[in-house]
């Protein structure tokens, strides 16, 4: 009896598990946030209409001043992003308090894009027609450091279907979603912030917790990357970034 009392449980507790981890993998996949953090790259589905750019907070300050001042290691997240030439690119502009500049420039140093964004804005959505990596960049964003370039890369693909996605192609529920995006929030926060986004009807797809590079998080991970997937508008997805962004405590 004890041993199949054993057996028994043994059985309920790997099946209860096994159905858990189904139902979690179909919402979460954490290596997507961990490898835009970590790699600080992405390469998007490509059925994605757009794919929103975080510029995050602190992303004009430096990593050469004697004490760093960002939040994460990247000044756009995710700083290098592979597309198909069906997805068209935002920015969202997360850095408290200042005004950035997108500057877009091709293989041959041709510039086809300016934008300038106000804390808490978005861009309007970029087609890039034409295959190949293009260079956006914000010169002069630091006076404490004038050499410093806040730089990010787009390569888009000429095939759709040649991109490796980084997202787990044996989940197709991550990849049909209209529109993509990513927020950094303090990881205090997670829960008040993704009840916000399903409410919204944004799903998360992925996220990240991780120790800013101001290292103010008391021993542990004080911030929390998160990727977000919905097929609502992109206007709308836009609206629910500007709307938690509103409620952050950075300063």
């Amino acid at each position: 009896m004890t041993h199949l009392y054993l057996t028994l449980s043994t059985v309920i507790v790997v099946l209860g598990s096994s159905l858990l981890g189904t139902s979690w993998g179909q919402k979460l996949d954490s290596s997507v946030a961990s490898d835009i953090f970590n790699n600080k790259m992405l390469r998007v589905p490509n059925n994605v209409k757009n794919f929103v750019i975080l510029i995050p907070n602190e992303a004009h300050e430096s990593p050469k001043l004697p004490k760093d001042q960002r939040l994460i290691n990247q000044p756009y997240v995710p700083q290098n992003l592979v597309i198909g030439p069906n997805t068209s690119i935002i920015w969202f502009a997360g850095d408290v308090g200042h005004t950035r500049k997108v500057t877009l420039t091709d293989e041959n140093s041709n510039k086809i894009y300016n934008s300038i964004l106000h804390f808490n804005s978005t861009s309007k959505p970029l087609s890039l027609n034409q295959t190949g990596k293009y260079t956006y960049s914000e010169s002069k964003a630091n006076k404490e450091d004038p050499k410093f370039v806040m730089k990010g890369t787009i390569t888009v693909t000429g095939n759709s279907s040649s991109i490796n996605s980084d997202f787990d192609t044996n989940n197709s529920t991550k990849n049909n979603f209209d529109n993509i995006a990513v927020i950094m929030v303090p990881t205090r926060d997670i829960e008040k912030q993704t009840a916000t986004l399903t409410e919204n009807g944004v799903d998360t797809l992925g996220q990240y917790s991780f120790k800013d590079l101001r290292e103010t998080g008391g021993g542990g991970a004080n911030q929390t990357l998160l990727v977000l997937g919905t097929d609502n508008p992109v206007n709308k997805l836009s609206s629910v970034l500007e709307k938690i962004t509103s409620t952050l405590p950075y300063s």
